[in-house]
């Protein structure tokens, strides 16, 4: 099974980072991770259903208020090894607010 890790996060896209950024989520077990036209990231679980995240501002991904500009696959020796905690993803924490008008 592989798992996904959200890293290099910030909360404003437009940030010029200038060091790593905040550590993000790990989400799994997944059978497979794909991507489509690098704008899309499918993670389909074994049970059969598919999570997606979506690449925004050129390429950030982005959950529960924050853009991360790195993500990594691994399998579950890592997860073991590194003792990460997994969290349940959240369809509805994957999609990107609207800009508000202020």
């Amino acid at each position: 099974m592989l798992y996904i890790r959200l890293f290099h996060g910030r909360t404003d896209p437009d940030l010029d980072m200038d060091d790593w950024g905040s550590d993000g989520t790990i989400f799994g077990p997944y059978g497979f991770a794909h991507t489509t036209y690098g704008h899309l990231l499918k993670l389909g679980k074994p049970e059969g259903q598919i999570d997606e995240l979506f690449v925004h501002h050129e390429d950030l991904i982005y959950y529960d208020g924050v853009y991360y500009g790195d993500w990594s696959v691994f399998d579950e020796q890592v997860l073991k090894k590194s003792q990460f905690q997994v969290s349940v993803f959240q369809q509805d924490k994957a999609k990107l607010p609207e800009k508000s008008c202020s």
